[in-house]
């Protein structure tokens, strides 16, 4: 029942996160439209003119101070550490963090996640990198503080006499913000400490929280006064009282979440120095704001991240020595996809703003007027398509390449039809010329009424389609609206035709979620019948992957392809869609199954996770967005090079004549008669598991069912009639490899039990005509733990070497050293980020089965 309410209130959260930005940002538009009444769009359009070049230096120099200011944020934040990280390194970080969360909304996780992916590859613990992202957070929030605070208290607010309640509220606000400050101060100087999860924390002594007060303040005050300054008579207003308007719209626009605070920022500033300065000199000045102190910092740290993302990608591919994938190429997609959605933004913003009279004028004289109306009409509703198609063309779907190329094309025309507009045409024409012989990057045959809209997606739509509404509402607000404008046509109906234009995309979004809604998802989850999962068996017959015999066990969801002639299985913990091993089948159709998984996960709001993969298919991981690490080496042995002669192989000879003079002998033992031998076997297996104090784990391992265990010919040692040991045997049909899954054996006997087993199943598979033998991964091994290594490659070397209590990670890699095997590195495919940790105890619960048994060995 609790589970219920649980489910129910988290769908009720995700949805009010979808929607309440949405309702925000509309509802701030709607405070524009109110207070830009009196003005007209030419009105704002010809005070960009007047627009001064020294306040546009102005507000870029106080812009590159701000951002310095920034970067003194993570400088302080290695001093109260106590880490030492290259100022180079501090420096690309905080840049690139601060940089987007700033535009793509005021967000703590937004930054948090991109410092976790810079500090985790130097070499920094999760608890050190949550110091980071907790310091640089208060931090802000100081200068603020301080700032705000003192101006709000002391500082005379004159608002309007309508108004004198907030100013009222104002001075509580201040009084409070310089409260906070005070116990702040207090506890840094009693050197307090917090307990976050039985983690200590400690405050930073005084001296660093003085230079935190003043590093956020400066911060605060050069951000303003890149704003100030971009009001050409700004002399006609304080600027303290402006410092604190400017401080007061910028946490409200903070604290709701909306990418940049975009529309709520800009109108709680109209209202604050709308009573003080003219109204085109105001929304002139935000709009430069918006480019200088936002777009171009975002831009440059879009670069950066965009460079290092490239060449940790290079250093991945090349250490694999896949280079063919070495190109920026590999980045293809989602630059489309950008400019895809630019394109889509650019179709419909021109349909919102009045047309220029002359080039209607010519066209009107060469073109029908039924033509250049529905050239409008198509217009618009093309651009809402493009917006749409974006996603799309990320995900490298091949119909939105096609479609977008049609639309290019198409809008280009349009654009020329609907009134002369040449120069969005030639954009348009232009990408349609740099889309049309990328083909090759959109291979994924997949429907587009299946693709997943993140939340990001959702708010962006929304975000231009409404501001396409507005613009135009405000464009065309001296026309008195009525039913009949829908039916007026002429050349210079421009509202007529905006109006046609908003129920052309209003139809295209209704129908396309109508179609989303009914169309649903063609994967159901479910585990597989019978019918499956005699497909899991043929596709299994012809695999050289014996982990795919995993998918008997029957307790793992399987995810086909179109054809039925591939597969993965996976499993769901937390947030977690954790596909175990590679996809099985076809080489062909593996890039669009992995492409199928992630779509999956994604319209069920989960990550897509890749458990102990090789390295065949990483570029395709990669693809989709995820990064890899490594958790440990499979060891195989070639068995043509496998012998009891010889100096390698007197431990073997050794093991072998102990256990046949003890009476031991080595047989296989066919499917058909396991059922006879069943509680043989389940006696074995119990005592096994009771001397081992553990449970049976499941998922990446084999669990005794005879279900499972009658899919397999068994290796047995038996003592006379009497089974002393047994493993089942994984093979492949073309004898690529042979593999052994569950090892259980009497507690009573040898412990070179397995070693004989091991070796008697070598012998047996090399005169059988098998290339290798697996003995499994060892978990851990291969891993660096240098001093720049990444977090998780330190983390992994130290419990490999320490790890006793919990396993015996050394022993293990030390034992399968014997029979010389190759070493092949085994990883986990998972999202960037702080995800990274809740992804790592997802897929420990999933193996386990349980928090208590993931420290029992």
């Amino acid at each position: 029942m609790n589970s219920k309410k649980n489910n129910r209130a988290q769908e009720i959260l995700e949805k009010i996160s979808y929607l309440l930005p949405i309702a925000i940002f509309a509802f701030s538009l709607w405070v524009l439209d109110r207070g830009l009444q009196p003005l007209q769009l030419n009105e704002i359009l010809v005070s960009f003119t007047d627009i001064e070049l020294w306040s546009v230096l102005f507000a870029s120099v106080f812009t590159l101070l701000s951002y310095i200011a920034l970067l003194g944020y993570d400088f302080l934040a290695m001093r109260y550490i106590g880490q030492s990280v290259s100022y180079k390194d501090i420096l690309r970080s905080s840049f690139t963090s601060t940089s987007i969360s700033y535009s793509i909304g005021f967000n703590p996780l937004t930054g948090g996640s991109l410092r976790y992916r810079s500090y985790s590859a130097y070499g920094l613990t999760l608890l050190q990198i949550g110091k980071i992202i907790t310091f640089c957070n208060i931090t802000f929030w100081l200068g603020v503080c301080f700032v705000g605070g003192s101006l709000l208290s002391f500082y005379p607010i004159d608002l309007p006499g309508s108004l004198v309640f907030y100013e009222i509220m104002l001075k509580a606000l201040g009084v409070c913000l310089l409260l906070f400050l005070i116990c702040y101060l207090v506890l840094c100087l009693q050197h307090r400490t917090f307990s976050v999860k039985g983690y200590e924390i400690l405050f930073p002594d005084v001296r660093t929280a003085l230079l935190q007060i003043l590093v956020s303040s400066l911060d605060s005050i050069f951000a303003g006064c890149a704003l100030y300054f971009l009001l050409s008579h700004s002399g006609e207003i304080s600027f303290p009282y402006f410092m604190a308007m400017f401080l007061v719209a910028q946490t409200i626009a903070y604290i709701t979440t909306i990418p940049g605070g975009l529309g709520a920022f800009e109108a709680l500033m109209l209202l604050a120095l709308a009573p003080h300065l003219a109204l085109e000199t105001v929304i002139v000045a935000l709009v430069m704001f918006r480019i200088v102190y936002y777009l171009t910092p975002f831009l440059a740290g879009l670069i950066v991240l965009s460079y290092s993302e490239f060449n940790a990608r290079k250093e991945i591919l090349i250490n694999l020595h896949k280079k063919t994938y070495l190109t920026v190429a590999a980045f293809t997609p989602q630059v489309f996809a950008v400019l895809i959605f630019f394109a889509g933004i650019l179709l419909l913003f021109s349909e919102a703003l009045p047309p220029q009279m002359e080039g209607m004028r010519i066209i009107g004289t060469i073109v029908p007027l039924s033509l250049i109306e529905s050239s409008s009409l198509f217009s618009s509703m093309l651009g809402v398509f493009l917006l749409i198609l974006a996603n799309g063309l990320w995900k490298r779907v091949d119909g939105a390449y096609l479609l977008s190329v049609a639309i290019l094309f198409l809008g280009s025309i349009f654009s020329i039809l609907k009134g002369l507009n040449y120069i969005e045409s030639g954009i348009l024409f232009a990408i349609f010329l740099l889309l049309l012989p990328q083909r090759k990057h959109f291979y994924r045959k997949s429907s587009l009424l299946n693709q997943s809209f993140s939340r990001d997606n959702i708010i962006a739509i929304a975000v231009v389609v409404l501001s396409f509404i507005w613009l135009g509402i405000f464009a065309h607000e001296h026309v008195e609206y009525s039913q009949e404008l829908l039916w007026q046509f002429g050349t210079n109906m421009h509202v007529s035709r905006f109006l046609r234009s908003v129920v052309g995309i209003s139809a295209v979004l209704v129908i396309f979620g109508i179609m989303r809604l009914l169309g649903g998802s063609s994967k159901d989850l479910r585990l597989p019948d019978e019918g499956e999962m005699a497909k899991t068996k043929e596709i299994i017959r012809t695999s050289t992957d014996t982990n795919s015999n995993l998918v008997l066990l029957e307790d793992k969801y399987v995810l086909f392809d179109e054809p039925k002639n591939t597969f993965l299985m996976y499993g769901i913990s937390g947030k977690s869609w954790v596909c175990m091993g590679d996809p099985i089948g076809n080489s062909k159709n593996i890039k669009e199954l992995i492409w199928d998984f992630h779509e999956m996960a994604n319209l069920h709001q989960g990550w897509t996770v890749f458990y102990e993969v090789s390295e065949k298919y990483i570029p395709y991981y990669l693809d989709i967005g995820l990064t890899l690490i490594k958790i440990g080496e499979e060891a195989r042995v070639q068995l043509s090079e496998f012998s009891l002669e010889g100096s390698a192989g007197k431990d073997f000879r050794y093991s072998v004549k102990r256990m046949e003079k003890d009476g031991y002998h080595f047989e296989i033992m066919e499917p058909g008669e396991i059922p006879a031998h069943i509680e043989e076997l389940k006696s074995i297996s119990d005592a096994w598991l009771e001397t081992k104090n553990t449970k049976e784990k499941s998922f990446s391992m084999g669990s005794f069912k005879t279900e499972y265990l009658a899919n397999f010919p068994l290796a047995v040692i038996k003592k006379g009639d009497q089974v002393a040991a047994f493993a089942n045997i994984w093979v492949t049909a073309n004898k690529e490899e042979m593999a052994i899954d569950l090892m259980r054996y009497d507690p009573a006997i040898s412990n070179t039990t397995m070693e004989y087993l091991f070796t008697k199943l070598m012998l047996w598979g090399k005169e059988n005509g098998f290339r290798y033998f697996s003995l499994g991964m060892s978990p851990l091994s291969g891993l660096e733990n240098r001093t720049l290594a990444p977090l998780w490659n330190k983390i992994g070397s130290t419990i490999f070497t320490h790890g006793e209590y919990f396993y015996n990670f050394k022993g293990l890699r030390a034992y399968k050293e014997k029979f010389n095997p190759i070493w092949e590195p085994r990883y986990i495919a998972l999202p960037k980020g702080i995800k990274q940790m809740f992804v790592l105890k997802d897929i420990a619960l999933l193996i386990s089965g349980g928090t208590k048994e993931i420290f029992t060995k």
